[in-house]
Formats: C-alpha cells, sequence, structure tokens
C-alpha cells in the first residue's frame, strides 16, 4: 500500500503511518498514546530522559554545596545544623543517583528516583525553615518555588509525575510554614500563593513540552518508517540492476564495476587478480534438443554449482551473456585459479546432466584462467579480460571440458596443472 506516490509501505507499516497521522492532527493540550506508540515512545525517550536526570541532579547537587556560601554569610552560627540537613539531603541524592546510573535500562527508575529528590530537597527546605534563630527566616519558604521549578521543568517528568512531586511539594511546605509561630500570616500566605501559582503554571509548561515531544517523535517515526521504506526499495532496485534475472549471480554490470574496483585494489596493495572464464560445452546443442526451459534450468544449475564453488566473501561469480559465465578472485595466484577450476569441473560433474549431444552425453564446461600483478603492469582491467577470454578459446579448440591457462609470451602448449575431467586429466596452455 502506499502512503506517497514514490514510497511503498508493508501492510503493517502502512498501519502504523495512519495511526501517526491521526495522532499528529489530533489538537488539544494533552496527547497520550495507544500501547502500541506508547512502548515505542518510551523506548526512544528512555535514553535522552536518563541523561537528563543525571545531569539534574548532578546540578542540583553542586548547587546545595554553593548554598554553604549564602549559610556563611547570612547564618555562620547555623553552619553545623544546616550543613547536616543539607548532608542528608545530598546524600539521598547521590544515592537515587547511583541507582539511576547502576540500572540505566529501567525505564521506570528516572521518574521514581526524580519524585524522591523531589521529596528529600523538600523536606530539607523544611527542617531549614523550622530551624530555631535562623535570620532569613521568612524567605526560607520561598525555596519550595524553585523546587516546583526543577520539578516541573528542569526534571524531565512526565505529567502524572510531575504533579505528584509538585503536590508532595506543596504539602510538606504547607506542613512546614502553616505552623511556623515566627511567622505573620501574611509571611505565611505569600510564599503558599506564589508556590500555588508558580506550580500551575510550570505544570502548564511540563504539559505543553510533553506535548511537543510527543509530537516531534511521531514525525521522526513517520521520517523513519519512510527513511526505510525508501532504503528498501533502494535495495532491492540496486540488486535487480546488478543481478541476473534467470540465475541470481552478478550482471555484466556490476561484474564490469568488481573487475576495475579489484584491479585497483590489486594495485594498491600489490597483489595478485585471477579471472577465470567459463563456458558451458556444446550448449546451442542441448538447447536444441531440450528446449529453451531446459536449457535455462540447465544454466541456473551450473551457476548454483559455481556459486558454492566460491569464496562467498570475496569472489564474484557472474554470468558474462548467454552460456558464458566469469568468476573474479581477488588474491588469488595462478594456482589458486587452477584449483577453483579443478572445483567447478568437478562441481559440474557431480550435476550428472544429461547432454546426448555432447562427445561426453554429460554436461561440461570449458575453462580460461588469467592472472595479473596490476601494480607490476600498466595495462587496464580489459587486458586480464582479454587474456581469460584467450584461454578460454584455447580450451575449446583443444576440446573442450578442459582448463586452459594464458601465459604471456609462454607457448600454449606448455604444460599446466590439469584439470579432473571425469577420472581422467586435461591439460592445455594458451599464449
Amino acid at each position: 500500500m502506499n502512503s506517497s506516490p514514490f514510497i511503498t509501505l508493508s501492510k503493517r507499516d502502512q498501519a502504523l503511518d495512519e495511526l501517526i497521522g491521526r495522532n499528529l492532527a489530533r489538537t488539544g493540550w494533552v496527547l497520550t498514546f495507544p500501547p502500541e506508540l506508547e512502548e515505542r515512545f518510551n523506548a526512544h525517550i528512555h535514553a535522552s530522559r536518563h541523561r537528563q536526570v543525571v545531569r539534574a541532579a548532578l546540578a542540583g547537587i553542586a548547587f546545595l554545596f554553593a548554598f554553604v556560601i549564602v549559610d556563611l554569610v547570612y547564618r555562620p552560627e547555623l553552619i553545623v545544623h544546616l550543613s547536616i540537613i543539607r548532608a542528608g539531603v545530598i546524600g539521598s541524592l547521590m544515592a537515587a543517583l547511583s541507582l539511576v546510573i547502576y540500572f540505566r535500562n529501567d525505564t521506570r527508575l528516572p521518574g521514581l528516583m526524580s519524585i524522591l529528590g523531589i521529596s528529600v530537597a523538600s523536606l530539607g527546605a523544611g527542617l531549614m525553615l523550622i530551624t530555631v534563630g535562623n535570620p532569613i527566616v521568612q524567605y526560607e519558604p520561598y525555596t519550595f518555588i524553585l523546587v516546583a521549578v526543577i520539578a516541573n521543568i528542569a526534571l524531565p517528568l512526565r505529567p502524572p509525575q510531575a504533579l505528584l512531586a509538585s503536590a508532595i511539594n506543596f504539602a510538606i511546605a504547607a506542613y512546614f510554614i502553616l505552623p511556623l509561630p515566627t511567622l505573620v500570616p501574611d509571611e505565611k500566605a505569600s510564599p503558599l500563593i506564589f508556590l500555588l501559582a508558580t506550580t500551575v503554571m510550570t505544570m502548564l509548561a511540563n504539559v505543553r513540552i510533553e506535548t511537543i515531544e510527543r509530537k516531534i517523535f511521531l514525525l521522526y517515526l513517520r521520517e523513519k518508517l519512510r527513511g526505510e521504506a525508501l532504503l528498501s526499495e533502494y535495495r532491492s532496485l540496486d540488486h535487480i540492476s546488478n543481478t541476473d534475472a534467470l540465475t541470481d549471480l552478478a550482471n555484466r554490470r556490476l561484474f564490469d564495476e568488481f573487475l576495475r574496483q579489484s584491479w585497483q585494489e590489486a594495485r594498491f596493495n600489490d597483489e595478485p587478480l585471477t579471472l577465470l572464464m567459463i563456458d558451458i560445452d556444446h550448449f546451442k546443442g542441448y538447447n536444441d534438443t531440450y528446449g529453451h526451459p531446459a536449457g535455462d534450468e540447465c544454466l541456473k544449475q551450473v551457476a548454483r554449482a559455481l556459486k558454492a564453488s566460491t569464496r562467498a566473501e570475496s569472489d564474484l561469480p557472474a554470468r558474462f551473456g548467454g552460456e558464458e559465465f566469469a568468476l573474479v578472485l581477488p588474491s588469488c595466484e595462478e594456482d589458486d585459479g587452477l584449483s577453483m577450476a579443478r572445483r567447478i569441473h568437478e562441481a559440474i560433474a557431480r550435476l550428472d546432466i544429461l547432454h546426448a549431444t555432447s562427445p561426453l552425453k554429460r554436461l561440461s564446461v570449458s575453462i580460461g584462467v588469467a592472472t595479473e600483478w596490476p601494480a607490476n603492469t600498466t595495462h587496464e582491467p580489459r587486458s586480464l579480460l582479454i587474456r581469460a577470454d584467450r584461454a578460454l578459446y584455447a580450451a575449446k579448440q583443444g576440446g573442450r571440458n578442459l582448463t586452459s591457462v594464458d601465459r604471456p609470451g609462454e607457448d600454449r602448449r606448455t604444460p599446466a596443472p590439469a584439470a579432473v575431467v571425469n577420472g581422467s586429466t586435461a591439460e592445455q596452455k594458451a599464449s
């Protein structure tokens, strides 16, 4: 099914894309997801929220240490008592932070530890507020406002979590402020009113941030789906453009490119490069006798045998055209090429394909082998192809079902390692 004129999605991805579209179209302050999207969102956002919680906790600990300066300036006589309270808060925050860091894959822990941290910070502020002899007691209640901002803005709490943390903070503030005898009613009411207003406004901001974050996730997920679909289509088209449809081997286009790249790499690394040209013997007679469907099946079997004989991680078997195949062997010397040719002859013999018009009465192949050290020549890749093709021609002229090797400057009758042919050996050299 199409999500656009140019992108094809699977049915599952199409359903997800439609679900994303419906949620993006929703209006309102609060954006909630169905279970499938919620699970994806939590997995996507966890790493980011984990980092934010760790950074916020470290900043909070540093902030608490910095407040010691305030204690030294305005209430040095209470420094020991206040330091004990701060040490308790810092110790609790560090313990919570350690759990978050250790269990980094737990998606619930950052939120729970953040709520715990807010509760401990509020409790610490309350204990400082009721400290006897506090010279700035009338300003101390405003600390709870700072805690509310941290809970709803600085920490990446979800709206329900932020609401719980804010409620705990407000309850602790009211618990410590209202019964405090050193404050007049106005000094009690003012910070609580400001705290309530700050809590409401920052909660609204928290909800808006969450909604924006969720919409950004939806846009990301939609583009990810379409990007993956485009990549899949590109890979499919790339495979089609580089693969022979009948045999599923590399086609001539990919062969030419691979040979060029292998030549350059061999020249750079000072390594040999070997090429095998393989031709099915008397294939026209096979087609005429058994028909083109049987001929196609024969080509498929030969291609499978050729592919099974190669090193999948480095070699490239290709259909060169018609009944002719090619095999590029990077980092292989002549002896390696001859060993490969021997394996191919044996693999074709094991197929045991009947061929009534062949002198052997069984399908066979002729192979031409050529090896070059590109670093030692000014020739181009085409020269290796010409030599391998010349060796193939020599093998066919020599009676077929043979392997022939092309060595520049040597007589074609020079002895070469033999290819196993129906239990006997055949040798041929091409100059």
